[in-house]
């Protein structure tokens, strides 16, 4: 069924099932991608190892950075309505090179979805899991692989059947996600009592030492990642080019609201001074709950946070697929039986090779790394290229608006390029001062995959310079 305005011809092209969202089921993928009990699983441990009791400074700063990329992303969702969104946005900036730019960036970012869904859904969830039950995985240290295999053919299946089912479970499961959150962070406030404190929204606890805030600050842009991710399912969102943008928004003001509220509390009640210590314990928010809200809290705690990893693989896989069909869906880098779409209006045959393919990365980096540091170097390694694309998504905004004569002054050019400028700060220290190794490969990792899609592009320029045309092209 299509919105009035969307030519039914439009809707044959897409081949997916247009206009079957809801503007909360589209809010729905971004809430599921970015899994905000999960975050505070994986993300809070990973950074207050880093910065200690400057967690809610690093994460506040952060926010500011993804508020500027969610912006870009808005401005843009209410031009395009695609699938391989990415590669839609940069085919509308710069008109010379719009087209490799938008070979480079739609394939950068299927790099981000997919190891999203490899490092932090499924290898996060495992990792989760290992250190909640240290006398099992002891005696079982293998028992991670069986966990994400069962979770991946769990979230293909829900993916092969049809986004409208996914993104339900999502929203009701999320939401109420949501809800514990919030109330439990008012009630570690209250216990907090005179702790409560404004030196944790300051670099003090770690001795003013900005070189390891802003080395924090890739992981803390990556804590709210995920919430743009609501674009590829643009083509399936009734109205796309009003509630996309609409559901953005929205989401952007929850998710941030909820993990600096949550951040804060945990840390107060932690205690500044010991936050260093809360990163070496294994899950210290299980134990925090458990502490002060007993055995009932602790338990909530830990079937959200599955629940989570969960529903975040189920969005990172519903990316990876839309994106991976838009690319098939014009005959490039992807084989044409990709674009076979099942009785569930889904490409089956996509929804299974990315299950395949997750399932390979996510045990041969674990096998190498061990879950948890795998999953930290997987997240790492694709947020490089979330950054840039946003980066340069935000420059090309100020170009297509001034071209077509409507440029907004402060939302069209001075919060994209001052947010892309922060952006490029934020990949080169993940560069230098580089994290520890093996941490600090994650970026090789990315520069090799960004070598392997020039290449190809040249290879496509060189042999079918009429395909690489189609590219971006494609919008309700």
């Amino acid at each position: 069924m299509t919105e009035p305005g969307i030519e039914t011809d439009q809707a044959k092209k897409s081949g997916l099932a247009v206009g079957v969202l809801s503007m909360w089921e589209a809010f729905a993928q971004g809430l599921g991608t970015n899994g905000p009990a999960a975050v505070t699983a994986l993300f809070f441990v990973s950074i207050a190892g880093l910065v200690g009791g400057s967690l809610p400074f690093v994460l506040i700063l952060a926010f500011l950075i993804y508020a500027g990329m969610t912006l870009i992303t808005y401005e843009w969702s209410k031009e395009v309505a695609s699938a391989y969104s990415w590669a839609a946005f940069h085919k509308r900036g710069f008109k010379r090179v719009g087209g490799f730019f938008s070979f480079f960036g739609g394939l950068t970012y299927w790099y981000y979805y997919l190891l999203g869904y490899t490092g932090f859904a499924m290898l996060g969830l495992s990792s989760f899991l290992y250190v909640l039950f240290p006398s099992v995985t002891a005696q079982y240290p293998w028992l991670w692989m069986p966990i994400i295999t069962i979770v991946i053919i769990e979230t293909t299946a829900l993916a092969y059947f049809g986004i409208k089912i996914s993104m339900r479970y999502i929203l009701y499961t999320g939401m109420a996600e949501v809800i514990f959150l919030v109330i439990t962070s008012i009630i570690f406030l209250v216990i907090g009592g005179p702790r409560n404190t404004g030196v944790v929204f300051t670099a003090i606890p770690v001795g003013n030492n900005f070189t390891l805030i802003f080395v924090a600050m890739m992981l803390g842009i990556a804590t709210f990642g995920g919430i743009n991710s609501i674009v590829p399912v643009a083509e399936e969102t009734r109205n796309p080019k009003r509630n996309v943008p609409i559901a953005l928004v929205t989401l952007a003001s929850i998710v941030g609201f909820v993990l600096i509220l949550n951040a804060y509390s945990q840390t107060i009640l932690f205690g500044i001074s010991n936050m260093f210590n809360y990163a070496t314990l294994p899950d210290p928010g299980v134990t925090l709950y458990l502490k002060y809200l007993g055995l009932a809290g602790g338990v909530l705690l830990i079937i959200f946070v599955i629940n989570s990893f969960n529903t975040s693989g189920v969005s990172f896989e519903t990316s990876t697929i839309r994106t991976v069909y838009g690319y098939a869906r014009d005959g490039v880098f992807f084989p044409k039986s990709f674009t076979k779409i099942n009785k569930h209006k889904v490409p089956g045959n996509v929804v299974i090779f990315t299950g395949v393919l997750s399932l390979v990365i996510a045990i041969i980096a674990g096998l190498v790394m061990g879950p948890f540091l795998a999953s930290i170097f997987l997240i790492l390694s694709n947020s490089v290229f979330s950054f840039f694309n946003h980066a340069l998504a935000g420059i090309e905004l100020s170009v297509y608006h001034r071209r077509n004569k409507d440029l907004k002054i402060f939302r069209h050019l001075v919060i994209p390029w001052v947010t892309a400028i922060m952006i490029f700060i934020a990949i080169i220290y993940v560069v230098y001062p580089a994290p520890p190794a093996p941490l600090k490969y994650s970026a090789w990792v990315a520069g090799i995959y960004a070598v392997f899609v020039i290449v190809t592009y040249f290879y496509y320029k060189s042999r079918s310079p009429e395909k690489l045309e189609k590219i971006g092209e494609f919008s309700l």
